[in-house]
């Protein structure tokens, strides 16, 4: 990409204040302050706004970070369905509405925005065909693509600089950019589902052959998903990183709880097993086979008939997912389910809950019966993290997450209960999270009264309408010292009017650096 002159058109106010020294960025007019501790935000840009001739749309999303050598490259999902959003052309010419993936780059040093634009620009189907037209996709278009996950060559086993990008529907694809060839490749071995954010086991024992990777199942009453598959060498892109050829499996805990009602509360453990489900079947390839796709790969509808063929534990509803960074520690990760009212628990996940996933591979033989898990809940919403008095004044819905350099959690709700604020009157919220001792504190909190010049909360008094989304640790990648840097957006889901009706971007939002001194 080329880089530009930074001009912006002044629309931006920040969407997320946080604490007592929030500073004026770039031409945005300065953020009020919230008085959360030492945390500040700078916002990087605002949603309406073109740069370099581009004009994201709204609902940003999951996203990812690469260093750049003076700058640093930032990938961000738009959670837009395939119908939805401007137009946009691929490099054969073929026109696409829907989901896409924008690229925002930053100055190291000054971190203002420099450049922007579509990351990719030729798309890859299921059937390993160039996408010519919506007639190539399962949705007409990419459906909701949301979390998202960034691995680098030679991490987690994996050969080229990866972005995970999945759409979040029933049946949904996971799809796969190839960072240096801008070329977004559907990965069908890895199954079918809502895909949230998916994470990356640093296994060196495994990952000299293997890739293993752990999903997030956005759906009520789903399971908890691994992916393994074997690299190829002298393959294309998805068989050399492992991402073709492979097993899918589903967690099963070992004393038979099968869904929240069973088990439940902060501090507990269960133990399980990951069992492999059948996700291809050659012999299905062509069709007349009501289990399995044309290519031979098994449908969502029976995927979940094996989930409870098995026996396999229901999760409220999975979300993001995200490897501890510390050395050593590749095989665990932090787990976020968002909660609700499902089929399976009765109630019991309300409010969501935040589990540990400590995974165990024996490397000598990968195989169903020798990939183990031991999942512990750090923090259970309903009963508050056994913390707060009422679940309210806790951590409610949590969604994307990360586990950042510094040891710590950074976790953002995205409302989804009745009674949301009702007691605290407090607005969705970003939380810090302790993985030793369970204990959280807030950090930043949305700000609606930051509404951009020409556009109108079309829905001012909605607690919890705008959520955060998409956080991730960029401190090392910005080289900053003596503080933690944090990326993230916002999806002000009823803002309008203005660039967001007439450019067709849908709703508003922002992207924003948020840091704290250390």
């Amino acid at each position: 990409m080329t880089t530009s002159k930074f001009q912006l058109s002044g629309l931006g106010l920040a969407t997320v204040l946080l604490a007592a020294n929030t500073s004026l960025a770039q031409t945005f007019e300065p953020a009020q302050t919230v008085g959360l501790g030492p945390w500040s935000t700078d916002p990087g840009f605002t949603i309406g706004e073109t740069f370099n001739g581009y004009t994201p749309p709204g609902i940003p999303d999951g996203q990812g970070a690469w260093d750049r050598g003076d700058t640093v490259e930032i990938a961000a999902n738009h959670e837009l369905r395939s119908t939805e959003g401007y137009t946009y052309t691929l490099a054969n010419g073929a026109e696409l509405r829907g989901a896409r993936i924008s690229s925002l780059v930053f100055d190291k040093d000054s971190r203002q925005l420099i450049d922007m634009g579509p990351a990719y620009h030729t798309i890859i189907n299921r059937a390993g065909a160039p996408v010519t037209g919506p007639q190539d996709l399962d949705f007409g278009g990419l459906n909701r693509l949301c979390s998202a996950g960034y691995v680098a060559e030679g991490q987690a086993g994996f050969v080229d600089d990866i972005f995970f990008s999945g759409e979040e529907t029933g049946g949904g694809t996971e799809f796969v950019l190839d960072v240096a060839n801008d070329v977004l490749y559907a990965a069908p071995w890895m199954g079918r589902a809502a895909w949230e954010s998916v994470a990356l086991l640093d296994v060196p024992t495994i990952n000299k052959t293997h890739v293993a990777v752990l999903v997030g199942d956005d759906r009520g009453d789903a399971p908890l998903l691994l992916y393994v598959g074997e690299k190829q060498r002298g393959g294309g892109f998805l068989e050399r990183n492992g991402l073709a050829g492979g097993r899918l499996y589903m967690w099963v805990a070992d004393d038979g709880s099968v869904s929240p009602a069973d088990w439940n509360g902060t501090g507990t453990t269960r133990r399980g097993t990951f069992v492999e489900v059948e996700n291809y079947n050659a012999a299905a390839v062509g069709g007349g086979d009501p289990n399995f796709d044309e290519l031979g790969f098994a449908t969502q509808s029976y995927l979940d008939q094996q989930k409870a063929d098995i026996g396999a534990f229901n999760f409220s509803r999975p979300e993001d997912l995200h490897t501890n960074p510390a050395p050593g520690k590749g095989g665990q990760v932090i787990f976020a389910s968002t909660g609700r009212n499902t089929t399976l628990n009765q109630g019991a996940d309300l409010w969501g809950t935040t589990y540990l996933i400590d995974v165990k591979i024996n490397p000598g033989r990968i195989r169903t019966d020798n990939i183990t898990a031991d999942l512990t809940i750090v923090y259970d919403g309903d009963d508050a993290g056994l913390q707060f008095p009422d679940p309210d004044y806790g951590i409610r819905s949590p969604d994307n997450l990360v586990w950042a350099d510094d040891g710590q959690i950074y976790i953002q709700e995205d409302r989804s209960v009745g009674g949301f604020g009702d007691v605290s009157g407090e607005e969705t919220s970003i939380w810090k999270l302790d993985p030793t001792s369970g204990l959280v504190d807030r950090v930043a909190q949305v700000y609606r009264d930051s509404v951009p010049t020409n556009q109108v909360d079309t829905n001012p008094l909605d607690l919890g309408n705008w959520e955060t989304s998409g956080i991730i640790d960029v401190t090392e990648l910005f080289g900053a010292e003596g503080e933690r840097l944090l990326f993230f957006n916002v999806q002000a889901h009823s803002l309008r009017g203005g660039p967001i009706d007439s450019e067709n971007l849908v709703q508003g939002g922002q992207f924003l650096f948020m840091s704290k001194p250390e």
